[in-house]
């Protein structure tokens, strides 16, 4: 039996993008017929509901000890290590079904510790063992929750797994980022681990630090990526250039990881920055192992319908039909560049009136990892026309959000073509959103209905989203600093490219390395401006604006579908990836 294990954050819930790959991955044909045993393991961050919906509602609860719940015997199997380590358990198994592809679905089991009593005796022992032989300074993060709750759930790893599947002979142990680190590491400490068995891989879905540089460089990737290329040839590493990065504890654990067999890297980027903080790595043991996308098919009949429901969202409000739909479904974080989006539109709205044509930018975006509820919108709805219009505090801006409105309307105010509307909600429903139209919408209507996707990002290890809208004849308009600009290079041919990539990191090639270090906001801002308009009319052209345009980069676009597809990723770069036999570290 070969059996799968990935430690995250989100064994329970799809919170984010981690989310979003173990869901691609565990629905796929291939990665099914590989992997005989699918494990989800975290930390149980809190008892909500009853027993049996521990779980949520698509999980069934075999097991909660806290709360004595056991549909077998379960008890008498865990009771040795529920007393030695003191800690609970709630495990059973959910559903995952593909967002976009309702036939992928699969089983897969669950384990949640709850590690809020653990054994403090071994807990300080495990500690000491780390820094004995992996260097790692515990006492420094400790008082930090997030490091505290990684580390505790390696504890009792290797006892839990050996328990449920003793009759294995393979384990893939899956660290999605930083927070599986401990416990691929504790697997080490184990008097009984077996390396020929266990195979362990880092799932690098950034490098810590890279991206809070990146964000707080006032040059961001422009300053970053000119300093990458110039310092690795000369073997210089990343911490010699910036400063130590070990005050944030995720960076040691990233560093640890290279004892692992495999480094999967979702872009080159990725690949590159973890050489740069790491030099010391075997690169053998990183590959890049892209994302994709859990694929359906739509027919050119259904894009003309979510269409029709898009524009009934916006038209009465706007009191025009748009004849382009721009979009930017992300999360509100600086290192998605949304400014850039800004500054595009600016010049895009210079052609679009030229040309007597109208558009509509909607950014679909929230700080509000479940956003609002319904009961807020309604609130919202009706007291000021939300989400049209905007009051700054809670349940409406906050933080961050109220940035990217005034960012927003100020170029309302100028703009002549392009309205830009802003959606500060999780999630693109009827009901998440207060619009009045009488049948219900999806965040699939509002992909299906985009022309262009926006993903100027500063820092974007992949970037699902950014593709999203391919599949169903949208264009992509990412930066050179999205993995996803590797992926879409690599997989389509010069005849038919569904996307347009800016260039921001070029524009600082031609520094001294003195004057990246020295680039200022204003003096980014200017490259950046520079750059896009440059290409803004290319841009432009290359947007479809007619209906026989759009049909004609759908059909094309159907030939090459499969490119996108998790099936294909899986088949290309992610079994081949994984290691046969074990590297010794």
């Amino acid at each position: 039996m070969r059996v799968a294990i990935h430690i995250t954050h989100e064994a329970l819930y799809k919170i984010g993008g981690i989310g979003e790959v173990i869901n691609g991955l565990c629905t796929t044909p291939s990665y099914l017929g590989f992997f005989d045993q699918t494990l989800l393991y975290g930390p149980l961050f809190e008892y909500i509901g009853s027993p049996s919906s521990r779980l949520g509602k698509d999980g069934i609860v075999y097991f909660s000890s806290k709360d004595h719940y056991d549909t077998k015997d379960y008890y008498s199997l865990f009771k040795p290590i529920l007393e030695t380590y003191n800690i609970h358990l709630v495990y059973g198994k959910r559903q995952i079904v593909s967002e976009y592809n309702s036939h992928r679905k699969t089983e897969v089991e669950v384990l949640l510790v709850d590690i809020t009593q653990i054994n403090k005796d071994l807990l300080n022992l495990q500690k000491y063992l780390f820094w004995e032989n992996f260097g790692l300074a515990s006492h420094r993060y400790e008082h930090d929750w997030d490091y505290e709750q990684y580390f505790r759930i390696g504890l009792p790893y290797f006892d839990l797994i050996s328990l449920l599947y003793s009759e294995a002979q393979e384990f893939y142990h899956f660290s999605h980022e930083y927070m599986g680190i401990p416990s691929l590491l504790a697997l080490e400490l184990h008097r009984d681990f077996n390396h020929a068995k266990h195979k362990r891989i880092f799932y690098a879905h950034e490098v810590a630090p890279v991206r809070r540089l990146v964000e707080n460089l006032p040059g961001h990737d422009i300053t970053f990526y000119n300093i990458l290329k110039r310092s690795q040839p000369q073997g210089i590493a990343l911490e010699c250039v910036f400063g130590s990065q070990e005050d944030w504890y995720r960076t040691p654990l990233v560093k640890l990881s290279q004892r692992f067999d495999r480094i999967f890297a979702v872009g080159d980027w990725v690949a590159k920055e973890f050489e740069f903080l790491s030099p010391s790595v075997d690169k053998n043991k990183i590959k890049v192992v892209y994302n994709a996308l859990p694929l359906d098919h739509f027919s050119w009949e259904d894009k003309l319908r979510s269409r029709e429901r898009i524009e009934k969202c916006f038209a009465y409000k706007n009191g025009f039909k748009p004849d382009v739909i721009i979009t930017h479904v992300c999360r509100l974080v600086v290192s998605k560049g949304i400014w850039r989006d800004l500054e595009l539109l600016t010049y895009l709205d210079n052609y679009f009136s030229k040309h007597n044509l109208r558009a509509i930018y909607i950014l679909l975006s929230s700080l509000i990892a479940h956003g609002r509820p319904p009961q807020e919108v309604e609130k919202m709805v009706n007291a000021y026309d939300w989400p049209f219009e905007h009051k700054e505090g809670w349940p409406d801006l906050v933080g961050y959000e109220v940035d990217i409105y005034r960012l927003i309307q100020k170029f309302n105010v100028k703009a002549k073509a392009i309205k830009g509307i802003f959606i500060n909600q999780f999630g693109f429903t009827k009901r998440k959103c207060g619009f009045y139209i009488p049948e219900d919408i999806s965040t699939i209507d509002l992909r299906m209905a985009s022309d262009i996707e926006l993903g100027l990002s500063i820092y974007e290890p992949f970037g699902i989203a950014h593709i999203e809208v391919l599949p169903l004849g949208g264009l992509s308009i990412p930066s050179t600093s999205c993995g996803v600009y590797f992926f879409l290079e690599k997989n389509f041919a010069e005849n038919f490219k569904p996307y347009f990539a800016l260039d921001f990191i070029s524009t600082g090639e031609d520094l001294s390395t003195e004057s990246i270090f020295k680039i200022t906001s204003e003096k980014r801002e200017i490259l950046e401006e520079k750059l896009i308009a440059e290409w803004a009319e290319e841009i432009f052209l290359k947007i479809p604006k007619t209906w026989e345009e759009r049909e004609k980069i759908f059909l094309k676009m159907q030939e090459n579908l499969y490119k996108l597809d998790w099936e294909y990723v899986v088949n290309h770069y992610f079994i081949p990836s994984l290691p046969t036999k074990h590297i010794f570290p």
